[in-house]
């Protein structure tokens, strides 16, 4: 499916990641990809970055050459990424991103924009209490009722006494961060939502929240979220409990009956799928839900991943008609072993999908570097 590819985003000495991204199309017809661009050479998740988007005039099918700078980080912050981006029902478009200080603070802010991405207000910090917030890219949705809701999962920090030694993902061997920035794993974490009724002025927490702890001291990590036709929120989460070569883990889910006010207690899904995210998102021309993960069910045939992947690969895409119950049109998207396919984002335009996510892992050991977008018709989706 490699003549599907119509945008690769690689690293550069000045620009050392390519990273979670999301679209919007404007009213002009205009698409835009938005992203995580690390500049400078520190490629974690504690480089320096802004918000940066390339566009199409022609349906996703060709792409701007350069980029235009959407959100920089302020002088206190380590940086800035993970952007979602959201036409409200008023017109406007919301843009949300995180906002990080060091390895213990990161907060999710929103701006907005009634000029079609010119100009932006001024941020709007969702969550008051200063601490680690994680909201994915392509995360924010808009019910059916006009509320704004976002998936969050808090991070606890254990204390400076586990940031030496430095724990690294699997395949990472080279991985170096400045003193004091050095990541904390801070498992397991506490998902709930933030949600607004005011459009996007102010912001409360969910009632309830739900946590699980697994026996290798991992949680319910990453969260999305998806309206389902009865009224119900489905919540999706990775997990970080991948037994022997990446396999083992699952994605787990909970719902909501309330437009994400109370959370049913978490349970493992149909999705079996290493430490990382799946994305979920709803066909506009037939109703019917699109799914993105990596499958480890065994499925399809292929070779078994390589510790530079992260256990990241095959990303598979397939189709429910009947909301998350069973699912079909199973698509083979990427295979390669040496590579890690993750953070997808999802956006649908005239009669086809644009599917972005990380690609990168083989040369640089960086399944984070590169950003690949793919366009595919709903005939191949369905085919």
């Amino acid at each position: 499916m490699s003549d599907n590819v119509v945008l690769q985003l690689k690293p550069s000495r000045t620009n050392a990641r390519n990273s979670e991204a999301t679209f919007i199309t404007l009213k002009n017809g205009r698409i835009l990809l938005i992203w995580s661009k690390f500049v400078g050479d520190n490629h974690s998740d504690f480089g320096s970055g802004v918000i940066a988007a390339r566009w199409s005039d022609d349906g996703g099918r060709t792409w701007s050459d350069r980029d235009r700078v959407l959100v920089r980080k302020d002088r206190k912050a380590t940086n800035v990424m993970s952007p979602s981006v959201l036409r409200l029902k008023d017109g406007r478009i919301a843009l949300l991103y995180l906002r990080k200080e060091g390895t213990r603070i990161c907060m999710p802010f929103v701006v907005f924009s009634d000029d079609e991405m010119k100009t932006f207000s001024d941020p709007v910090q969702v969550i008051m209490e200063p601490a680690y917030y994680v909201v994915n890219n392509d995360r924010m949705i808009q019910l059916k009722s006009g509320r704004i809701i976002m998936p969050v999962c808090y991070c606890r920090y254990r204390g400076p006494s586990e940031l030496k030694p430095m724990k690294r993902l699997p395949g990472d061997t080279k991985t170096k961060y400045p003193r004091g920035l050095e990541p904390f794993f801070a498992y397991p974490t506490i998902v709930f939502c933030y949600f607004s009724d005011d459009g996007g002025h102010t912001w409360l927490e969910s009632l309830t929240s739900f946590y699980h702890c697994f026996e290798d001291g991992s949680g319910l990590e990453e969260p999305g979220i998806v309206e389902l036709k009865d009224g119900r929120i489905w919540c999706y989460c990775r997990t970080g409990l991948i037994g022997m070569g990446g396999y083992g883990g699952r994605q787990w889910q909970s719902f909501s009956k309330d437009r994400g006010q109370v959370w049913s207690q978490p349970e493992p899904s149909q999705f079996i799928s290493p430490c990382s995210p799946m994305q979920v998102k709803r066909i506009p021309k037939t109703g019917h839900l699109l799914a993105i993960w990596n499958d480890h069910s065994g499925r399809f045939k292929v070779p078994k991943p390589k510790p530079i992947s992260w256990a990241r690969t095959p990303l598979v895409c397939a189709i429910s008609e009947d909301e998350g119950k069973h699912w079909k049109h199973h698509k083979l998207l990427e295979a390669a072993p040496d590579h890690g396919f993750c953070y997808p984002a999802v956006h649908f335009v005239e009669d086809a999908v644009l599917m972005s996510y990380n690609a990168g892992g083989a040369s640089s050991q960086d399944p984070l570097d590169t950003q690949r977008v793919r366009r595919l018709s709903l005939d191949e989706l369905y085919g």
